[in-house]
């Protein structure tokens, strides 16, 4: 896959590379496809990633228990949901578990209705959730042993994905302001329909 940052979602600006994105978004040129996946939701039903086919989505991998990276995102991801922008209002958002031993559905509904009932969480065994993170070039794994209480950290990447409304990766964001967040979001919620067929 080709990352670029041609195009018309990001403003005018002097030539980077894809290493370094401007304003923390590399777009995804061409769009990639993701292929369809099913995990265990939050309430404990399977849930395929297709049934948000339509809307905008923006995709983490994280854990619950994760003590920075994770809320930042989580927080950035909650900001941008409250965009005055309805199209920006129109995305969903879903936390993918890269902890599924410990992020039971019951432990993902309880994080997450600290944030937004709208958001959604995927959990699932890690071999699995592996195969799925592939696709977004995202990686995981567990750090360090478990302390004398069991407790240990997932060290993974801490991008969030914009799909389009075919379910297409369209840009990454690394740590990218909530006005960026919302801005490219925004751009790719506004698109034509028709924008979305394959060439």
């Amino acid at each position: 896959m080709a990352l670029t940052l041609a195009g018309s979602l990001l403003p005018a600006r002097a030539s980077v590379t894809p290493g370094n994105p401007t304003d923390g978004v590399v777009e995804a040129n061409p769009a990639q496809p993701i292929t369809d996946f099913e995990l265990t939701d939050h309430n404990g039903k399977p849930f395929r990633l297709s049934r948000l086919q339509g809307r905008p989505v923006l995709v983490f991998f994280g854990f619950t228990n994760c003590p920075v990276a994770c809320p930042a995102a989580m927080g950035r991801l909650l900001a941008a949901s409250r965009s005055a922008d309805p199209a920006v209002r129109e995305a969903r958002v879903v936390m993918i578990s890269t902890d599924g031993e410990r992020d039971t559905p019951a432990v993902m509904k309880q994080y997450l209705a600290r944030l937004s009932p709208d958001f959604i969480g995927l959990t699932g065994p890690p071999k699995e959730v592996g195969r799925i993170a592939a696709q977004f070039s995202a990686v995981f794994f567990r750090g360090r042993a478990a302390d004398e209480s069991g407790n240990y950290l997932v060290e993974h990447t801490t991008q969030i994905y914009l799909l389009d409304r075919a379910g297409r990766l369209r840009a990454t964001f690394f740590d990218a302001p909530v006005d960026t967040l919302a801005r490219v979001t925004g751009a790719v919620a506004a698109e034509q329909p028709a924008s979305h067929n394959p060439r």
